[in-house]
């Protein structure tokens, strides 16, 4: 039989039944219309697990290191930059919150298997119905469009853009990624996902291949491979299940195959579409010119940027851009927040939104791949090199952790794979956008790996797939 964790007697129950309510409402809302309400969907399910279970579910080193860096931080930038704005500076704590219940939430309590099992049910229902929808987008898609290629992704949304209309936003590359962790999510857990539940797995799958949103789907591919190089044992178990891996090749093969078939064309302008992003030679596209100016003029203006950053909020980050009122309203039509006017420090005008009004009206420039802003760049440039070897130091020790949990118990195989390939796929997604300031893409996905995690760590109630004596010949 598994028991709890030894420690804090009583309080899992509590506190497991807190995090799968907290997480049905995150996820419904995550896949809702109301874009700008869930920047709130962090720090209001944090609330709700304290309100719910006490002050019990706190870790409370990270938690007081959490606290102690957000009141020192602004006094450190103001006092070592030019200019520092501190409504950028409040904006980009709301953005970047989606981390916050991964930090400071407690992970030795949420080490239970029937926790996970509960998560990833209400997950694989909500998988289902979206590539439903997802489906029924993209087959209407194609009546407008023709193809399955190009644009027609536009048309994918689910809920998100409820309508059948293309929404030419970021709703689509939203569903995309909400759908992709959760379905390596659900892969962990082989055994429960069979028959009709293994079948809402494909039409989730075949809705996110539909959605088109091509640096998702190569993410995830390069993060299935950073997983099984950083994961591998040489260790071989029967397990309960013939094949650990059984769903994650149906899985594969029919995403595959989907690509193969709808998405030639989008398949075949990878390279160039990447090559002409970062080509420093000819400096084509906004990414371009962005990355050039980063490395070669900033330094110059900011000596102390390399090392320390500009300050959280005040360069290229999605905080920056929804105080300079280009993410509200547009290159086009700024638009800042209700009674305040919008604002951007000198040196994000000159370098990041005056390049984002120069190709505005550029048609060859529409994707986020050439996009002048992305999550490892705002980190970099706001926060400097130092964190960003910090947080991949971090994030490596993390999945080594997980790894050798793994190979002192092969029955977590399976679950250390995916988790390992999540966790990797949500750090990819940096290269991209700046997915870490979007509660609605991540959080869903953040925790679900935060039960994931804490069930592989924690003791026998890690396990969800029991080695078996080989059967006698």
């Amino acid at each position: 039989m598994t028991q709890e964790p030894a420690e804090r007697p009583g309080a899992p129950s509590a506190v497991h039944d807190a995090y799968y309510k907290g997480f049905v409402f995150v996820l419904l809302v995550s896949f809702s219309p109301l874009k700008m309400f869930t920047y709130a969907l962090p720090a209001l399910f944090t609330c709700w697990m304290l309100l719910r279970t006490g002050q019990r579910v706190i870790s409370t080193r990270p938690a007081a290191i959490l606290c102690i860096g957000a009141a020192t931080a602004p006094v450190f930038y103001a006092l070592v930059v030019d200019e520092f704005l501190g409504l950028n500076y409040v904006l980009a704590l709301i953005t970047y919150s989606s981390f916050l219940p991964v930090i400071v939430l407690d992970g030795r309590l949420f080490s239970s298997p029937g926790l996970l099992r509960r998560l990833l049910l209400v997950s694989s229902v909500m998988i289902a119905f979206e590539g439903a929808y997802g489906m029924v987008q993209a087959i209407y898609g194609v009546s407008q469009t023709g193809a399955f290629s190009g644009g027609n992704g536009d048309y994918v949304d689910g809920t998100i853009h409820p309508s059948l209309s293309a929404e030419p936003t970021f709703s689509n590359p939203m569903f995309a990624v909400n759908m992709a962790l959760m379905i390596l999510a659900c892969l962990s857990l082989p055994d429960v996902f069979k028959g009709r539940r293994r079948a809402y797995l494909l039409v989730g799958t075949a809705a996110l291949v539909l959605a088109s949103v091509v640096h998702v789907l190569v993410f995830l591919v390069v993060a299935l491979v950073g997983a099984y190089v950083l994961t591998r044992t040489r260790t071989r178990v029967r397990t309960r299940s013939r094949s650990s891996y059984r769903n994650i090749v149906i899985v594969l093969a029919l995403g595959g195959g989907l690509v193969y078939v709808a998405l030639p064309e989008d398949v075949s302008g990878i390279m160039s579409v990447a090559e002409s992003a970062v080509d420093l030679e000819t400096l084509s596209g906004p990414r371009a010119v962005m990355l050039y100016r980063v490395f070669t003029d900033l330094p110059a203006a900011a000596p102390h940027q390399p090392f320390v950053g500009l300050g959280p909020g005040q360069f290229s980050s999605r905080a920056s851009l929804i105080a300079s009122g280009l993410y509200l309203g547009g290159p086009n039509a700024p638009k800042g927040l209700p009674m305040m006017a919008p604002q951007a420090t000198q040196l994000s005008s000159e370098y990041c939104l005056d390049l984002m009004l120069a190709f505005a009206d550029s048609s060859e420039f529409i994707g986020s791949t050439h996009q002048p802003f992305f999550s490892f760049l705002s980190v970099y440039t706001e926060l400097g090199l130092i964190a960003v070897i910090l947080g991949l130091w971090s994030i490596f020790r993390i999945i080594r952790r997980a790894r050798a949990r793994g190979r002192a118990d092969p029955g977590l195989k399976n679950q250390v794979f995916l988790f390992a390939t999540g966790t990797i796929f949500v750090v990819l997604l940096g290269l991209q956008e700046n997915y870490w300031e979007v509660p609605q893409a991540i959080l869903v996905g953040l925790l679900l790996l935060k039960v994931m995690y804490a069930n592989i760590m924690y003791g026998e109630v890690g396990r969800t797939d029991v080695a078996l004596p080989e059967a006698p010949r």
